[in-house]
């Protein structure tokens, strides 16, 4: 069960894309009661892409439903009239042309909050085009930023644009949510993708060097960078001992303590070292001398001994030892759960804790229609016989 935050609030997810359906999830994890509305046949990331699905949508009910057909509409619309949130991801004008527009639903309930989540918006030359997450980042500014100067540009592993549209999403709802406690009045909120992968601050951060002087954006030179044009520093990760660590030891307040962990206070002095402007121009050296000291540590003394003396560094966990990660153990942030399909599968929990609150366990991701009866027959009072035909017609 979730937080019971938000629990007096139910969300109808109509989300077929990543990036809604993360913002109904957290909104499930803040509370809400959340009923996923797919089409008969099934959310195609169901089949397309199970584990990403299976972790989308834990806590939430699924209720099938066909909004192309009358039957199918009158039933969503039926659901609107006690819904406080709908969530949908189809392209600008869709729910329009089905006779669903945010119009269309306020007339049923003045105090809906409606969040259309697209990959341009609502409005803009760009709003019809379909996108990929590689669209997205290319098109948000991001990728010409990442990557080595002399190869291609790169894009971030995963749909990271997606999760930063969700996690939008889901903070101007709880805001809007404030105006329909104190006003009863409802909102459409129009979220782009491009713009929320725009507007983060990496991407604001990037762009820093063109807004405020001017420069060139090039890609960052590979493990050496300088911080304001002056203070070198390494950044990256360094191999060592039994896989990779990652930290930042060459700046001048880190540089001094390294030496000394490396038992080479003289390289501090060293007229090669001796300043920020020619440790840069000595990088390579440095790294050399650097290197093999860490090629004699593993991972975990290179972490214990750097956080001792006040080194913000740390090893680069592999997928398996970050589920064996004495932190995340302590706090309990994995979740086991026994699935009827694939067995016991290990999710990530709520990244955040209510204080004095008993942190709660996650629950699996609906079966296809799980609740559609239940739901249709309690709480819209439609009869067995007629839940029959929906079902003949193909509606649910």
């Amino acid at each position: 069960m979730p937080y019971d935050i938000l629990n007096k609030y139910t969300v109808l997810d109509l989300s077929n894309r990543l990036a809604g359906s993360f913002c109904a999830k957290l909104l499930s994890q803040y509370g809400c009661r959340v009923i996923k509305v797919e089409p008969p046949e099934g959310d195609p990331e169901r089949t397309h892409n199970t584990h990403m699905f299976l972790h989308l949508n834990t806590g939430k009910e699924s209720l099938t439903l066909d909004l192309k057909k009358p039957n199918g509409k009158e039933i969503l619309k039926k659901l609107v009239s006690s819904a406080d949130i709908l969530i949908e991801t189809f392209k600008p004008d869709y729910m329009k042309s089905i006779g669903l527009s945010y119009d269309d639903l306020c007339e049923i309930n003045p105090s809906l909050i409606m969040t259309s989540i697209t990959p341009f918006g609502q409005s803009g030359p760009n709003k019809d085009f379909d996108y990929t997450e590689l669209t997205i980042f290319s098109m948000s500014g991001g990728m010409h930023r990442e990557g080595l100067p002399e190869n291609h540009p790169i894009r971030y592993a995963a749909e990271a644009s997606q999760h930063y549209a969700g996690n939008t999403a889901a903070a101007a709802i709880t805001s809007a949510l404030f105006k329909k406690i104190t006003r009863n009045q409802g909102d459409w909120i129009d979220i782009s993708i491009q713009e929320c992968f725009a507007g983060h601050p990496h991407q604001i951060a990037l762009r820093a060097p063109f807004i405020y002087s001017g420069m060139s954006d090039e890609r960052m030179i590979p493990r050496f960078m300088l911080n304001n044009g002056s203070e070198p520093y390494a950044v990256g990760t360094f191999k060592c001992k039994n896989g990779f660590i990652s930290f930042l030891p060459l700046g001048a307040r880190m540089w001094p303590l390294v030496a000394k962990l490396m038992e080479r206070e003289d390289l501090v002095n060293n007229t090669k070292f001796n300043t920020p402007e020619k440790r840069f121009e000595n990088r390579h050296e440095l790294e050399s001398i650097l290197q093999k000291w860490l090629n004699t540590k593993t991972k975990e003394e290179i972490f214990e001994i750097t956080q001792h003396v006040g080194l913000p560094g740390a090893p680069a966990l592999e997928i398996k030892e970050v589920f064996e990660n004495e932190q995340f153990k302590h706090r309990e942030f994995f979740t086991t759960l026994e699935t009827d399909d694939y067995g016991k599968l290990k999710y990530a929990g709520d990244p955040f804790r209510f204080v004095g609150k008993e942190y709660q366990k996650l629950t699996n991701s609906p079966k296809l229609g799980e609740q559609t009866e239940e739901i249709l027959s309690n709480e819209l009072s439609i009869s067995k016989s007629d839940i029959e035909k929906l079902k003949n017609s193909s509606t649910i």
